[in-house]
């Protein structure tokens, strides 16, 4: 598997995947492929044998804690014949390394409540849970608020 940025070359396979992933939320099949080449998001793609995979968008939020911004994580997807091989562990990775960048303060997410998978992923990438949004998505479904400090990814990867 190979991680590159995402290009506006992307906006079929992003609404593709946002479609089959996101669909029971909203028009995110819509509205991603648009953050493409945005200012102030950054589109990481996961490849498998020069093939897409999987997604992760990173947008920049306006922070006021020692000037320094969130970051946050938009969305990260991926195609279910590509689930449990670690694409999405490493499309969370790479959207951490993103905001370590920016040097953001911290990263943060928001995921359905009932998406427990997702949940694990963050949660072992060191998000901690951060409060409910009730009503959060298009469907009336509420969503976890996740957050992440920036700051532990080295201390994290220096200890692996």
């Amino acid at each position: 598997m190979i991680l590159r940025p995402g290009t506006a070359d992307d906006d079929r396979f992003v609404a593709t995947l946002a479609r089959c992933a996101f669909g029971d939320y909203g028009d995110y099949d819509r509205v991603l492929p648009r953050w493409l080449g945005a200012r102030g998001v950054a589109t990481v793609i996961a490849e498998e044998r020069g093939a897409p995979v999987g997604f992760a968008m990173v947008g920049m939020r306006p922070g006021l804690h020692l000037r320094r911004p969130d970051a946050e994580l938009l969305a990260v997807a991926v195609a279910a014949a590509a689930r449990g091989r670690g694409v999405g562990t490493a499309l969370v990775r790479e959207a951490i390394t993103i905001a370590e960048r920016w040097r953001a303060r911290d990263l943060c997410l928001h995921t359905a409540e009932a998406n427990v998978t997702a949940q694990h992923v963050f949660a072992r990438a060191g998000f901690l849970p951060n409060g409910v949004a009730d009503a959060f998505y298009a469907n009336g479904q509420g969503a976890l608020a996740m957050r992440r400090p920036v700051h532990a990814l080295r201390r994290r990867l220096k200890a692996s």
